[in-house]
């Protein structure tokens, strides 16, 4: 085998570190629009503080980006998708919103990230980051917000067992 020249430079898979829930100003990177449901998705990074760059440095060590969500502009959501781009056009000056999603690219907006439980492919119950609201950057830097307690799934039970087998041709319930 070859030796590897940064060995001691490499860090060992789950030891490193990861946003938390908080308050970050961040950077749009890359949006995509769906019209046939009518959401947007967005992939962003960390734009300032000591994860600047959390998911570019992500992608390019695990080939994944892992922030991003989605952003419906459907009527019953209109105002959620509205305080988004306020809070996008306050923090960039001079910029309106022209309902041209390519144009978000490379803005900044304020993201308050609230942790979230989520059942994994494996079964198990991990956290995940997701955006629980949107703000200019300046109300991020300034520290005036509040950081969202964990939300937790609902984990569902198994199904009563019977205490004894029914006689056949008789309903269990």
């Amino acid at each position: 085998m070859k030796p590897i020249n940064n060995w001691n430079d490499v860090k060992a898979a789950g030891t490193y570190d990861r946003p938390g829930a908080g308050g970050y100003v961040c950077i749009i990177k890359r949006v995509t629009d769906d019209p046939n449901k009518e959401l947007l998705h967005i992939e962003y990074d960390i734009a300032e503080g000591p994860f600047k760059s959390y998911a570019a440095d992500t992608a390019e060590r695990a080939g994944f980006w892992p922030l991003d969500f989605t952003k419906s502009y459907k009527t019953k959501a209109l105002g959620f998708f509205k305080a988004m781009i306020e809070a996008i056009e306050k923090t960039n000056n001079g910029y309106t919103w022209t309902w041209d999603e390519k144009t978000l690219v490379n803005k900044g907006v304020g993201i308050i990230l609230r942790e979230e439980e989520y059942e994994a492919r494996d079964g198990k119950v991990k956290t995940r980051l997701k955006p629980y609201a949107f703000m200019t950057a300046n109300e991020i830097r300034s520290g005036e917000f509040t950081v969202p307690e964990r939300k937790l799934i609902d984990h569902v039970t198994a199904a009563p067992q019977m205490e004894e087998e029914p006689d056949e041709g008789t309903l269990p319930f």
